[in-house]
Protein backbone atom coordinates (compact mmCIF):
# COMPACT_ATOMS: atom_id res chain seq x y z
CA UNK A 1 0.00 0.00 0.00
CA UNK A 2 1.05 3.42 -0.38
CA UNK A 3 1.73 4.93 2.49
CA UNK A 4 4.22 8.10 3.56
CA UNK A 5 3.24 10.84 1.02
CA UNK A 6 4.65 14.88 0.61
CA UNK A 7 4.41 17.36 -1.97
CA UNK A 8 7.59 18.57 -3.86
CA UNK A 9 7.68 21.59 -6.47
CA UNK A 10 4.63 20.16 -7.55
CA UNK A 11 5.41 16.76 -7.62
CA UNK A 12 3.42 14.20 -5.50
CA UNK A 13 5.56 11.30 -3.77
CA UNK A 14 4.58 8.44 -2.38
CA UNK A 15 5.91 5.13 -0.49
CA UNK A 16 4.48 2.51 -2.49
CA UNK A 17 3.97 -1.10 -0.28
CA UNK A 18 3.71 -2.64 -3.34
CA UNK A 19 6.08 -2.21 -5.06
CA UNK A 20 5.46 -2.30 -8.52
CA UNK A 21 4.22 0.91 -10.11
CA UNK A 22 2.83 0.69 -13.36
CA UNK A 23 0.11 1.26 -15.70
CA UNK A 24 -1.32 -2.11 -17.09
CA UNK A 25 -2.23 -2.82 -20.28
CA UNK A 26 -6.46 -1.67 -20.92
CA UNK A 27 -6.82 -5.55 -21.46
CA UNK A 28 -5.63 -6.26 -17.92
CA UNK A 29 -6.83 -2.92 -16.45
CA UNK A 30 -10.28 -3.66 -17.31
CA UNK A 31 -10.80 -7.33 -16.41
CA UNK A 32 -14.18 -8.15 -15.36
CA UNK A 33 -13.27 -10.95 -13.20
CA UNK A 34 -10.82 -8.65 -10.88
CA UNK A 35 -13.41 -5.85 -11.20
CA UNK A 36 -16.13 -8.02 -9.65
CA UNK A 37 -13.91 -8.49 -6.75
CA UNK A 38 -13.33 -5.11 -5.50
CA UNK A 39 -16.00 -3.73 -2.87
CA UNK A 40 -17.10 -0.81 -4.65
CA UNK A 41 -18.29 -2.96 -7.43
CA UNK A 42 -17.29 -3.79 -11.02
CA UNK A 43 -19.00 -0.83 -12.84
CA UNK A 44 -17.50 1.60 -10.33
CA UNK A 45 -13.81 -0.09 -11.06
CA UNK A 46 -13.65 -0.34 -14.62
CA UNK A 47 -14.67 3.51 -15.27
CA UNK A 48 -11.70 3.78 -13.22
CA UNK A 49 -10.04 1.74 -14.79
CA UNK A 50 -10.84 3.08 -17.72
CA UNK A 51 -9.69 6.49 -17.71
CA UNK A 52 -6.26 4.93 -17.05
CA UNK A 53 -6.32 3.54 -19.81
CA UNK A 54 -6.49 6.54 -21.60
CA UNK A 55 -2.87 7.41 -20.56
CA UNK A 56 -1.45 4.58 -22.57
CA UNK A 57 -1.85 1.69 -24.50
CA UNK A 58 1.43 0.33 -23.52
CA UNK A 59 3.02 0.02 -19.80
CA UNK A 60 4.20 2.99 -18.67
CA UNK A 61 6.98 3.53 -15.84
CA UNK A 62 6.61 5.63 -12.79
CA UNK A 63 9.01 8.38 -13.17
CA UNK A 64 11.40 8.51 -10.33
CA UNK A 65 13.96 11.16 -10.98
CA UNK A 66 13.34 12.50 -7.36
CA UNK A 67 13.50 9.51 -5.24
CA UNK A 68 14.93 10.48 -2.23
CA UNK A 69 14.67 9.91 1.88
CA UNK A 70 11.92 11.88 3.58
CA UNK A 71 11.28 12.39 7.35
CA UNK A 72 9.02 9.30 7.25
CA UNK A 73 9.96 7.12 4.41
CA UNK A 74 11.70 6.83 0.85
CA UNK A 75 9.28 9.01 -1.38
CA UNK A 76 8.82 7.70 -5.25
CA UNK A 77 7.56 11.01 -7.67
CA UNK A 78 4.97 10.68 -10.19
CA UNK A 79 1.23 10.75 -10.73
CA UNK A 80 1.33 7.46 -8.17
CA UNK A 81 -2.42 8.43 -6.98
CA UNK A 82 -4.04 8.23 -10.63
CA UNK A 83 -2.02 4.69 -11.19
CA UNK A 84 -2.90 2.83 -7.95
CA UNK A 85 -6.27 1.79 -8.62
CA UNK A 86 -4.28 -0.55 -11.35
CA UNK A 87 -2.11 -1.89 -9.34
CA UNK A 88 -4.63 -2.35 -6.60
CA UNK A 89 -6.53 -4.42 -9.33
CA UNK A 90 -4.20 -7.03 -10.57
CA UNK A 91 -4.89 -10.80 -9.08
CA UNK A 92 -1.72 -10.68 -6.75
CA UNK A 93 -2.44 -7.75 -4.63
CA UNK A 94 -6.38 -8.53 -4.52
CA UNK A 95 -5.40 -12.26 -2.71
CA UNK A 96 -3.05 -10.50 -0.65
CA UNK A 97 -5.86 -7.95 0.27
CA UNK A 98 -8.12 -10.55 0.75
CA UNK A 99 -6.01 -12.73 2.79
CA UNK A 100 -5.66 -9.89 5.33
CA UNK A 101 -9.23 -9.77 5.40
CA UNK A 102 -9.58 -13.26 6.64
CA UNK A 103 -6.69 -13.21 9.05
CA UNK A 104 -8.42 -9.88 10.88
CA UNK A 105 -12.00 -11.46 11.36
CA UNK A 106 -13.43 -8.22 12.07
CA UNK A 107 -16.69 -8.18 13.84
CA UNK A 108 -19.43 -5.79 13.18
CA UNK A 109 -19.09 -2.45 15.43
CA UNK A 110 -15.46 -2.31 15.53
CA UNK A 111 -13.45 0.48 15.53
CA UNK A 112 -10.47 0.06 12.61
CA UNK A 113 -7.26 2.31 12.38
CA UNK A 114 -5.71 1.58 8.65
CA UNK A 115 -2.14 3.41 8.64
CA UNK A 116 -0.90 3.70 5.29
CA UNK A 117 -4.36 3.48 3.68
CA UNK A 118 -3.17 4.31 0.10
CA UNK A 119 -6.49 4.74 -2.46
CA UNK A 120 -8.51 2.92 0.28
CA UNK A 121 -9.31 -0.82 -1.26
CA UNK A 122 -8.57 -2.35 2.13
CA UNK A 123 -10.68 -0.01 4.16
CA UNK A 124 -13.52 -0.19 1.77
CA UNK A 125 -13.25 -4.10 2.65
CA UNK A 126 -12.80 -3.94 6.26
CA UNK A 127 -15.93 -1.61 6.08
CA UNK A 128 -18.36 -4.25 4.72
CA UNK A 129 -17.57 -6.52 7.97
CA UNK A 130 -17.66 -3.75 10.48
CA UNK A 131 -20.87 -2.74 9.55
CA UNK A 132 -22.81 0.58 9.73
CA UNK A 133 -22.10 0.42 13.73
CA UNK A 134 -18.64 0.46 12.82
CA UNK A 135 -16.39 2.95 11.81
CA UNK A 136 -13.04 2.72 9.53
CA UNK A 137 -10.31 5.62 9.44
CA UNK A 138 -7.36 5.33 6.58
CA UNK A 139 -4.21 7.21 7.91
CA UNK A 140 -2.80 8.69 4.44
CA UNK A 141 -0.11 11.42 4.07
CA UNK A 142 -0.42 12.15 0.59
CA UNK A 143 -3.55 14.98 -0.01
CA UNK A 144 -4.30 13.68 -3.95
CA UNK A 145 -4.87 9.97 -2.40
CA UNK A 146 -7.10 11.03 0.41
CA UNK A 147 -9.11 13.18 -1.61
CA UNK A 148 -9.43 9.89 -4.79
CA UNK A 149 -10.74 7.75 -1.56
CA UNK A 150 -13.04 9.75 -0.24
CA UNK A 151 -14.72 10.67 -3.78
CA UNK A 152 -15.08 6.85 -4.23
CA UNK A 153 -15.96 5.80 -0.74
CA UNK A 154 -18.89 3.66 -0.73
CA UNK A 155 -19.83 3.23 2.92
CA UNK A 156 -20.71 6.33 5.43
CA UNK A 157 -18.30 4.93 8.24
CA UNK A 158 -15.20 5.57 6.74
CA UNK A 159 -13.30 8.25 7.32
CA UNK A 160 -9.84 8.89 5.62
CA UNK A 161 -7.55 11.42 6.98
CA UNK A 162 -4.32 13.12 6.22
CA UNK A 163 -1.39 11.70 8.62
CA UNK A 164 2.15 10.23 9.28
CA UNK A 165 2.29 7.31 10.35
CA UNK A 166 5.36 8.15 12.55
CA UNK A 167 2.80 11.02 14.42
CA UNK A 168 -0.28 9.92 14.15
CA UNK A 169 -3.21 12.89 15.09
CA UNK A 170 -4.98 10.18 16.59
CA UNK A 171 -6.63 10.00 20.31
CA UNK A 172 -4.69 7.23 22.32
CA UNK A 173 -6.65 4.08 22.93
CA UNK A 174 -9.30 5.27 20.39
CA UNK A 175 -9.58 1.59 18.03
CA UNK A 176 -10.75 -2.34 18.62
CA UNK A 177 -8.06 -2.75 15.70
CA UNK A 178 -4.98 -2.03 13.64
CA UNK A 179 -3.89 -2.81 10.35
CA UNK A 180 -0.75 -1.76 8.20
CA UNK A 181 0.36 -3.57 5.23
CA UNK A 182 4.17 -3.00 3.97
CA UNK A 183 4.48 0.29 5.77
CA UNK A 184 7.28 0.11 8.15
CA UNK A 185 10.15 -1.56 6.17
CA UNK A 186 9.40 2.18 4.21
CA UNK A 187 9.87 4.46 7.64
CA UNK A 188 13.30 5.18 8.56
CA UNK A 189 11.95 5.77 12.41
CA UNK A 190 10.02 2.19 12.30
CA UNK A 191 9.88 2.56 16.12
CA UNK A 192 8.07 5.21 16.25
CA UNK A 193 5.60 4.37 14.07
CA UNK A 194 5.10 1.20 15.88
CA UNK A 195 4.86 2.83 19.06
CA UNK A 196 1.72 4.94 17.43
CA UNK A 197 0.21 1.93 16.15
CA UNK A 198 0.21 0.66 20.32
CA UNK A 199 -0.55 4.46 21.68
CA UNK A 200 -4.12 4.71 19.51
CA UNK A 201 -4.77 0.54 20.24
CA UNK A 202 -7.38 0.31 23.17
CA UNK A 203 -6.52 -2.07 25.73
CA UNK A 204 -7.24 -5.79 24.46
CA UNK A 205 -6.98 -4.49 20.75
CA UNK A 206 -5.65 -6.67 18.26
CA UNK A 207 -3.79 -5.94 15.49
CA UNK A 208 -2.50 -7.47 11.80
CA UNK A 209 1.11 -5.41 10.37
CA UNK A 210 2.54 -7.47 7.03
CA UNK A 211 6.05 -6.31 5.64
CA UNK A 212 8.31 -7.76 3.06
CA UNK A 213 11.86 -9.36 3.69
CA UNK A 214 13.57 -8.71 0.35
CA UNK A 215 16.10 -11.69 0.95
CA UNK A 216 13.06 -13.79 0.18
CA UNK A 217 13.02 -13.27 -3.48
CA UNK A 218 13.82 -15.98 -5.86
CA UNK A 219 13.98 -14.79 -9.33
CA UNK A 220 14.88 -17.41 -11.89
CA UNK A 221 17.66 -16.07 -13.92
CA UNK A 222 20.31 -17.75 -16.31
CA UNK A 223 22.83 -15.26 -14.80
CA UNK A 224 22.82 -15.46 -11.32
CA UNK A 225 25.51 -13.20 -10.76
CA UNK A 226 23.96 -10.41 -13.01
CA UNK A 227 20.44 -10.99 -10.87
CA UNK A 228 22.20 -10.81 -7.41
CA UNK A 229 24.02 -7.50 -8.24
CA UNK A 230 20.69 -6.25 -9.43
CA UNK A 231 18.94 -7.21 -6.15
CA UNK A 232 21.77 -5.98 -3.88
CA UNK A 233 21.48 -2.97 -5.87
CA UNK A 234 17.80 -2.64 -5.30
CA UNK A 235 18.08 -2.71 -1.60
CA UNK A 236 18.63 0.66 -1.52
CA UNK A 237 15.58 1.95 -2.37
CA UNK A 238 13.74 0.64 1.22
CA UNK A 239 14.56 1.79 4.42
CA UNK A 240 14.54 -1.71 6.25
CA UNK A 241 15.00 -4.17 3.74
CA UNK A 242 15.28 -7.20 6.43
CA UNK A 243 12.53 -5.84 9.07
CA UNK A 244 10.44 -9.30 9.44
CA UNK A 245 13.41 -10.42 10.87
CA UNK A 246 13.64 -7.64 13.77
CA UNK A 247 9.73 -6.90 13.61
CA UNK A 248 9.07 -9.36 16.41
CA UNK A 249 11.28 -7.66 18.82
CA UNK A 250 10.82 -4.38 17.88
CA UNK A 251 6.79 -5.10 18.27
CA UNK A 252 7.59 -6.40 21.64
CA UNK A 253 9.46 -3.19 22.78
CA UNK A 254 6.66 -1.17 21.78
CA UNK A 255 4.32 -2.98 24.34
CA UNK A 256 2.80 -5.60 21.79
CA UNK A 257 2.17 -9.01 22.63
CA UNK A 258 2.95 -10.62 19.47
CA UNK A 259 1.04 -13.46 18.12
CA UNK A 260 0.84 -15.82 15.29
CA UNK A 261 3.25 -15.30 12.46
CA UNK A 262 2.50 -16.24 9.21
CA UNK A 263 4.73 -16.47 5.85
CA UNK A 264 2.56 -14.99 2.56
CA UNK A 265 3.99 -15.76 -0.88
CA UNK A 266 3.76 -14.28 -4.14
CA UNK A 267 4.53 -16.65 -7.22
CA UNK A 268 4.43 -16.03 -10.47
CA UNK A 269 5.25 -18.77 -13.50
CA UNK A 270 4.92 -16.23 -16.45
CA UNK A 271 6.06 -12.83 -17.22
CA UNK A 272 3.10 -10.54 -18.28
CA UNK A 273 1.30 -7.63 -16.76
CA UNK A 274 -0.59 -9.10 -14.70
CA UNK A 275 1.75 -10.39 -12.69
CA UNK A 276 3.60 -8.26 -9.57
CA UNK A 277 6.91 -9.53 -10.61
CA UNK A 278 6.46 -7.91 -13.62
CA UNK A 279 5.92 -4.13 -12.20
CA UNK A 280 8.91 -5.00 -10.13
CA UNK A 281 10.94 -5.62 -13.02
CA UNK A 282 10.38 -2.61 -14.45
CA UNK A 283 10.34 -0.26 -11.48
CA UNK A 284 13.95 -2.03 -10.76
CA UNK A 285 15.19 -1.45 -14.25
CA UNK A 286 14.16 2.18 -14.23
CA UNK A 287 15.38 2.45 -10.37
CA UNK A 288 18.87 1.29 -11.09
CA UNK A 289 19.18 3.25 -14.34
CA UNK A 290 18.71 6.57 -12.72
CA UNK A 291 21.88 5.01 -10.59
CA UNK A 292 24.12 4.68 -13.43
CA UNK A 293 23.92 0.72 -13.14
CA UNK A 294 25.17 -1.04 -16.15
CA UNK A 295 22.28 -0.36 -19.03
CA UNK A 296 23.18 -3.33 -20.78
CA UNK A 297 23.59 -5.53 -18.10
CA UNK A 298 19.42 -4.51 -16.66
CA UNK A 299 18.18 -4.72 -20.63
CA UNK A 300 19.42 -8.21 -20.81
CA UNK A 301 18.32 -8.84 -17.61
CA UNK A 302 14.68 -7.89 -18.57
CA UNK A 303 15.17 -9.90 -21.91
CA UNK A 304 16.37 -12.69 -20.21
CA UNK A 305 13.45 -12.49 -18.45
CA UNK A 306 11.29 -12.36 -21.47
CA UNK A 307 13.05 -15.27 -22.92
CA UNK A 308 12.47 -17.62 -19.74
CA UNK A 309 8.41 -16.98 -19.59
CA UNK A 310 7.95 -18.08 -23.59
CA UNK A 311 9.85 -21.21 -23.06
CA UNK A 312 7.98 -22.38 -19.56
CA UNK A 313 11.35 -21.10 -17.53
CA UNK A 314 9.95 -18.06 -15.86
CA UNK A 315 9.95 -18.25 -11.74
CA UNK A 316 9.66 -15.42 -9.54
CA UNK A 317 8.95 -16.33 -5.54
CA UNK A 318 9.04 -12.85 -2.44
CA UNK A 319 7.14 -13.62 0.92
CA UNK A 320 5.74 -11.14 3.19
CA UNK A 321 4.88 -11.87 6.94
CA UNK A 322 1.66 -11.39 8.73
CA UNK A 323 2.02 -10.40 12.28
CA UNK A 324 -0.51 -10.69 14.17
CA UNK A 325 -0.29 -8.54 18.12
CA UNK A 326 -2.55 -7.40 20.63
CA UNK A 327 -2.63 -5.27 22.98
CA UNK A 328 -2.55 -6.38 26.91
CA UNK A 329 -5.45 -5.17 29.03
CA UNK A 330 -3.29 -3.99 31.70
CA UNK A 331 -0.31 -1.85 31.74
Amino acid sequence: MSWIMRRRSGVICSVIGYSCLWIARPSIMTDETTASRHPMGRETILSDLSKLALLSHFPVLLSIDHLEPTMSGISYSAEAAQTLVAIYSTPDVVAQREATIRRLALKLGEQVIDVGCGPGFLCESMAADVGATGRVVGIELSEDLVRFATRRKGQPCIDYRLGDAARLDISSASFDVVVSTQVVEYVPNADAALHEMYRVLRPGGRGILVDTDWDTVIWHSRDEDRMARILKAWEDHCAHPRLTRTLAARLQASGFIVGRVEGYSIVNTVYDQSTYSHGLARLISEYLGKRNFDSQAIADWLADLSNLSQQNSYFFSINRYFFTVTKPTQG
